[in-house]
């Protein structure tokens, strides 16, 4: 709960438009904690599962800043491709 607090404090402090954690070594996330992660913004989130206590990738961008065109998922990547 701190780490989560800790994030969103510096999500809003800086207002950041991107956001990618590795390792989050989460099974799952609601809507309402990922909104509260990046301050109510209008953000899409992508993410893989955790497999037991390792792993886990969650992705973040800010859908009024930043266009995606489409996200690919790899074994232990995501690739973003932006439309310009």
């Amino acid at each position: 709960m701190a780490k989560t607090r800790f994030f969103t404090d510096i999500s809003k402090e800086q207002k950041l438009d991107f956001i990618a954690l590795l390792e989050t070594g989460k099974k799952e996330s609601t809507q309402a904690e990922l909104n509260g992660m990046c301050g109510g913004r209008n953000f899409i989130w992508h993410w893989t599962e955790s497999h037991g206590r390792s792993g886990g990738i969650l992705l973040g961008v800010n859908f009024d800043v930043i266009e995606v065109g489409s996200i690919v998922d790899g074994d232990l990547f995501y690739q973003v491709q932006v439309k310009e």
